[in-house]
């Protein structure tokens, strides 16, 4: 490795079916939609050729969608594009829905260099399974982390909802209990979002479904941290756990690269790039994106820089979000003109308890990191 370090995000963007909660970009694929969507994916990977051979990929993460839906020798010839010389180094995540995969297909997946699967479990209660529009049930769910094991992979990652409609404090902690007797080496727990215009907001606003009060959500958020953490699992992000001691060896490396301000690139419809300080987003529009990339146009529908006080805050609370903190030698280097006025901001949240200063670090304290968002107002 001698080129600087890369991160690279691909978006396939094909479901089964849409849950009730989605807004992502997300659509089912007819066959002639992933040929034409897969052709263009193909284009815009020789596009950015240069960058891929001239920079050190470190992580590439298949996202979505669903991309475990696509046959596993197809998601090979991708990653295989992409990172034609593939290292052991190289973390390489497929998000994967549990009612898309086998073990024919998970080892295969194995053996062509993926090393990480992200399960979309979201809940392992039938009743909340069916709320959320879930194509899988939970012994599906249970059963496809068993074929991963059988298939080699040893990095396994479950991502849950909560806060959800009818979900108590001991729902939750029952399904992670059952969760946690799968032995998974990284957890990721999101509290549900209700996006306008799905059919969970839409439910929720006719009243056909209650959502908890914030007071229970933070409840049953606290719960389960102190299970989990229990369990020998460190909080190392306001929503993501992994196992072992700090720094756990099983972190996502590829998320933590948006954490901590490094360079990813986007493939593939809607996907982010932030490279030299500059975030480009890909035109959501699969028509647009297909034919600007048929004449060798980037397929970039916006772009945004930030510089100075605007960088530095972006950067700082990106980083609060994280157990680690930043260091204040390091935003001090990169924003000289800027961090001694935001450096005031710091103090007065610290002497108001909102921040901890430590070793030259600065931290959130750990009972606010899930009211983090009230104190990064504060740094805006």
């Amino acid at each position: 490795m001698s080129g600087k370090p890369l991160a690279v995000y691909l978006h396939l963007p094909f479901c089964a079916a849409k849950c009730t909660y989605c807004d992502f970009l997300s659509f089912p694929g007819s066959p002639g939609v992933v040929r034409q969507y897969l052709a263009a994916l193909a284009q815009e990977v020789e596009l950015v050729r240069p960058m891929l051979e001239s920079r050190d990929v470190t992580t590439v993460y298949f996202g979505g969608g669903t991309p475990s839906l696509l046959p596993a020798e197809t998601l090979a010839e991708l990653l295989h594009r992409i990172a034609p010389n593939l290292g052991d180094w190289v973390e390489v995540t497929l998000e994967a829905n549990p009612g898309t995969v086998s073990l024919n297909s998970l080892s295969s997946l194995r053996r062509s260099g993926f090393n990480r699967l992200s399960f979309g479990v979201q809940s392992l209660r039938s009743g909340e399974l069916k709320m959320l529009g879930r194509i899988h049930s939970a012994a599906q769910a249970k059963e496809a982390v068993r074929q991963a094991r059988q298939a080699g992979f040893s990095n396994l990652s479950l991502d849950f909802l909560f806060g959800l409609p009818g979900q108590s404090r001991g729902d939750l902690v029952l399904t992670l209990m059952e969760a946690l007797s799968l032995e998974p080496s990284h957890l990721s727990l999101y509290a549900l979002t209700l996006e306008k215009g799905t059919p969970l907001a839409l439910a929720v606003a006719d009243d056909r479904l209650s959502l908890p009060s914030d007071d229970e959500v933070a409840d049953a958020y606290q719960a389960a941290v102190e299970l989990l953490e229990g369990d020998g699992f460190e909080r190392y992000e306001i929503s993501n756990f992994a196992k072992g001691e700090p720094p756990s060896p099983f972190r996502s490396r590829h998320n933590q690269v948006y954490w901590h301000y490094g360079e990813y690139l986007g493939l593939g419809l809607g996907a982010v790039s932030f490279l030299e300080g500059t975030r480009r987003r890909n035109t959501n529009s699969l028509e647009e994106y297909a034919g600007r990339l048929e004449r060798g146009e980037v397929p970039t529908a916006s772009q945004t820089g930030k510089r100075g006080m605007t960088a530095l805050r972006e950067e700082a609370i990106l980083h609060l979000r994280t157990s680690d903190g930043f260091a204040e030698a390091d935003l001090a280097a990169r924003y000289p003109k800027a961090f001694s006025r935001f450096r005031e901001q710091l103090e007065r949240l610290s002497q108001e308890g909102l921040l901890w200063q430590e070793d030259g670090r600065w931290r959130l304290p750990p009972a606010l990191l899930f009211v983090s968002n009230q104190v990064f107002l504060r740094l805006l």
